[in-house]
C-alpha cells in the first residue's frame, strides 16, 4: 500500500512537472499563431492599414505587411500569402498596377471550397475602370464622392456568416463626412455596408464572388476620424467596420472569440424589502420570466441585517433571476473618492467592511452574493482598484471604466470591450444607463464583438410601470436569441475569449482572476491559459479544481496548461495574499450620520418617491450628484421657507378674521 501511495504521488509530481514545462516552453505565442496579410504599395503606414492592425490586435491575429513597390516585390507576396498560416488577405487598390489578378488568386486558393478570402481597401474615384474591371470582373464596384448629411445613416445589410448581430442595423451617422460609394452592376454582389441618404441606398463594402474566390470589396472613405479618440463603441467600430468585419470573417475559430452570449440588469440600492421603492420583486420576477432576462440586486452591505423573509424566498427560489452584487459599503453618497476627501486607508476599511457585512448577510439569508464591486455614484480612483484586486474582489462594474483622475487608455481596443485591464490589471467594466433609452446599435455592436451587456438603473425606473425594462431585454434577445442573461459574477468567470490553434487546442485570454473554463468541442482539449499581471500584489495561490497548480510568470502574464475533458469544466481561482481576517471586523451600525443617511435614503425612495414632485427632486438628486450635506442645506432651506409661509398665511388670516375677544362668549364657540 505504501509503495502504490508512493508510486501514485512520483507520478503526480511528474505531472506536474510535465505540466509546467508545457506551460513555459508549449505556450508561446510564435508558435502557433494566425496571419493577416496585408498588402500596400509602399512604405508608408496608410489609414487603412492602421484600421487593420487594429481589427487583426482584437482578434488576436498578426498582420503581416508586405510591399509591392515592383515586380521583384511578387516572389515575398506569393509566399506570405500561400503560408499555412495565413487566413485572409487585404489589398490596397493601389497596388493594381504591380499586383497580378491571376496569380494573385492562384496563391490564394486551398482544397476545393477553402480558398483564403480577399478583402481590397480602398477603392477611389479616380481608379481607373479598365484597371478595375481587369482585377474584379465586370462587377467591380465603381466610386463616387458623396457628401454625407445629417439625416445619413449606415446600414449594414443580412449577409449570412458575415453581419451576424449587426444585420439589420440603421444607425444615424450624422458626421457630415464625404463618401465614396458603390454602384453594383449585378446581382452577384453582395451589399454588406451601405449609406442611406434621401431615400437612396449607396454600399460602400460589398461581398462578391469572382470565380470561387470570395472578394470583399470597400471604397474609399475619406475625411476618416481618428478612431484612437473615439469614445464610445458605437462610432468606434462605424470608423473601422469593413476591416473588423472582414478579419472575424476570415479568422473564425482561429481568431479570439467568446463562448457566450452575456447580458445583465442591476438595480441599484434596494434591500430586500417588498416593495422598495417603484420595485415590486414579485411583478419584476413574472416579468423576468416571460420576457427572459436576469436582475441583479447592487446591495449595500449596511443592510445586512435588514431583509424580509418572504423577499429573502424569492431570491433563493430563483437564483437564475435575482442574485445579489457589493454596493459600496454604508453608501454615504461617494464614499469611494478622491483621496484628499477620504484617504485611501478608510477606503480601504469600507472595503474590507463590505465583505465582512456580506459574508454576514449570507450567513443570516443563505443569500449568495457576487463579489463584485459597484460603486455608489461614480467610479474610485485608480489605486482603490488595485485594492479590490488585493482582496480578491472579482471585478468592478459602473457607468464608467476609468477611475477618477485617471487618462482613458489610449488603446482602441479599450473602446471596442467594456473591459478595461489598465489599473492594476483588475478587471474594470462599463455599464449602460436603461432609463434614457439603449439605442440598437449598441447592442447589434456588442453582441457581434462578443462583448457582455451591462445596463442599470435605479428603482424610480419602474415609476412608469413594473414591465419599463421588458423593451430593452426583448431587443437584446432578438438581435441575438442565444443570449444568457445572468449574475454578474458568472459573466465575469465566464469572460474570457480563446482562439483555436494549430495543433487543435486552444489558446485563452482571461480577464479576471477567477475562471470558468469550459471544454464545448466534443474532444479532449489542452487550454493554454494567459491572463495580464501587473501591480504589487502578490500571489497568494493559483488553483484549478481547488488543487494548486503549477504556472509560469513571462512577459507581464501568468500562464497555466490547463488540459480539460470533452464536456467538462474547469475553475481556475487566482488568490492574492492580503490580511483580511472577518472575525477582527466590526460590522455593527456605529455611526448616527450614517444612520440618518440610510433612514433619509430609504424615505426617499420608498414614500417620497411616490409623488410627482418627490419623483422630480430624486431625479435632480442622482442627475446632479447632490452631496449629503447640500441636500440637508436645501431640505433646511425647504423647511425654513414653508415655515416662513405658513407664519405669513397665519398672519394674513388673522388680521382678516374678527377678533376673538370681540365676540361674546358661546359654548357652540
Amino acid at each position: 500500500m505504501v509503495s502504490a501511495l508512493l508510486s501514485n504521488a512520483a507520478l503526480r509530481v511528474i505531472l506536474i512537472a510535465s505540466v509546467l514545462i508545457a506551460s513555459i516552453f508549449g505556450g508561446a505565442p510564435h508558435c502557433y499563431g494566425s496571419d493577416l496579410v496585408f498588402i500596400r504599395p509602399n512604405q508608408d503606414i496608410s489609414v487603412v492599414q492602421r484600421e487593420m492592425q487594429v481589427a487583426a490586435d482584437f482578434y488576436g491575429v498578426d498582420l503581416r505587411v508586405v510591399i509591392a513597390g515592383s515586380k521583384a516585390d511578387l516572389p515575398a507576396i506569393r509566399a506570405a500569402i500561400e503560408d499555412k498560416e495565413s487566413i485572409g488577405v487585404a489589398i490596397d487598390a493601389d497596388t493594381f498596377p504591380v499586383v497580378g489578378k491571376n496569380e494573385l488568386l492562384r496563391s490564394l486558393s486551398r482544397s476545393p471550397g477553402n480558398g483564403v478570402p480577399l478583402l481590397v481597401l480602398g477603392i477611389k474615384q479616380d481608379l481607373n475602370q479598365g484597371l478595375a474591371q481587369s482585377w474584379l470582373g465586370r462587377d467591380a464596384i465603381r466610386c463616387g464622392r458623396f457628401e454625407g448629411s445629417p439625416d445619413s445613416r449606415i446600414a449594414f445589410n443580412h449577409v449570412n456568416g458575415v453581419t451576424e448581430q449587426l444585420g439589420g442595423l440603421k444607425i444615424a451617422y450624422a458626421a457630415q463626412k464625404s463618401f465614396y460609394y458603390a454602384s453594383v452592376d449585378s446581382g452577384k454582389g453582395q451589399p454588406v455596408e451601405s449609406v442611406l441618404d434621401g431615400g437612396k441606398s449607396r454600399p460602400v463594402f460589398v461581398k462578391n464572388v469572382i470565380g470561387r474566390q470570395i472578394v470583399f470589396q470597400t471604397c474609399d472613405t475619406p475625411d476618416r476620424g481618428n478612431i484612437a479618440e473615439s469614445q464610445d463603441i458605437v462610432s468606434a467600430f462605424l470608423e473601422i467596420a469593413p476591416a473588423m468585419i472582414f478579419t472575424r470573417y476570415a479568422a473564425g475559430e482561429h481568431g479570439w472569440h467568446a463562448l457566450h452570449y452575456y447580458a445583465n440588469f442591476t438595480i441599484d440600492d434596494p434591500w430586500l424589502r417588498e416593495p422598495y421603492g417603484y420595485v415590486d420583486y414579485k411583478g419584476l420576477l413574472a416579468e423576468m420570466e416571460k420576457h427572459n432576462f436576469h436582475t441583479t440586486i447592487a446591495f449595500i452591505p449596511w443592510n445586512y441585517e435588514r431583509s424580509q423573509p418572504e423577499v429573502v424566498s424569492l431570491f433563493l427560489n430563483h437564483p437564475d433571476r435575482f442574485s445579489i452584487a457589493v454596493h459600496g459599503n454604508d453608501h454615504d453618497h461617494k464614499e469611494f473618492t478622491d483621496y484628499r476627501t477620504k484617504p485611501l486607508t478608510e477606503q480601504v476599511g469600507d472595503m474590507r467592511q463590505a465583505i465582512a457585512r456580506m459574508e454576514r448577510f449570507q450567513k443570516l439569508t443563505n443569500v449568495p452574493y457576487d463579489k463584485v464591486m459597484i460603486f455608489p455614484h461614480s467610479i474610485a480612483p485608480a489605486q482603490t482598484l488595485g485594492a479590490l484586486k488585493t482582496y480578491n474582489y472579482l471585478a468592478t462594474v459602473n457607468s464608467s471604466n476609468v477611475p477618477q483622475n485617471a487618462t482613458r487608455p489610449a488603446s482602441t481596443l479599450d473602446v471596442l470591450r467594456p473591459i478595461v485591464l489598465s489599473f492594476d490589471a483588475f478587471p474594470s467594466i462599463s455599464r449602460y444607463p436603461a432609463g434614457i433609452g439603449v439605442p440598437e446599435a449598441y447592442v447589434g455592436i456588442n453582441q457581434f464583438l462578443g462583448n457582455p451587456l451591462f445596463f442599470y438603473d435605479h428603482s424610480d425606473l419602474f415609476s412608469r410601470g413594473i414591465e419599463t425594462f421588458d423593451q430593452i431585454a426583448d431587443e437584446v434577445n432578438r438581435h441575438e436569441p442565444a443570449t444568457e442573461w445572468r449574475n454578474l459574477g458568472e459573466i465575469v468567470r465566464h469572460y474570457y475569449v480563446e482562439r483555436l490553434r494549430d495543433d487543435s487546442n486552444y489558446d485563452v485570454q482571461a480577464f479576471s482572476n477567477s475562471l470558468s473554463l469550459e471544454n464545448t468541442v466534443g474532444r479532449d482539449v489542452t487550454f493554454f491559459v494567459r491572463k495580464q499581471e501587473t501591480g504589487s500584489q502578490k500571489i497568494a495561490s493559483v488553483t484549478v479544481d481547488g488543487e494548486i497548480y503549477p504556472y509560469s510568470y513571462q512577459e507581464g502574464q501568468i500562464r497555466l496548461t490547463v488540459p480539460v475533458k470533452a464536456g467538462a469544466t474547469s475553475s481556475i481561482s487566482i488568490q492574492y495574499a492580503n490580511d483580511l481576517r472577518l472575525a477582527s471586523i466590526d460590522v455593527s451600525h456605529d455611526s448616527i450620520v450614517v444612520f440618518l443617511l440610510r433612514m433619509g435614503s430609504d424615505f426617499r425612495d420608498i414614500y417620497l418617491a411616490k409623488s410627482p414632485m418627490g419623483l422630480a427632486v430624486i431625479r435632480f438628486y442622482n442627475e446632479h450628484e447632490v452631496k449629503p450635506v447640500e441636500a440637508v442645506a436645501c431640505l433646511v432651506v425647504l423647511l425654513a421657507a414653508l415655515a416662513y409661509l405658513a407664519h405669513r398665511l397665519y398672519r394674513v388670516v388673522r388680521k382678516r378674521s374678527p377678533s376673538n375677544q370681540s365676540r361674546p362668549y358661546s359654548l357652540v364657540n
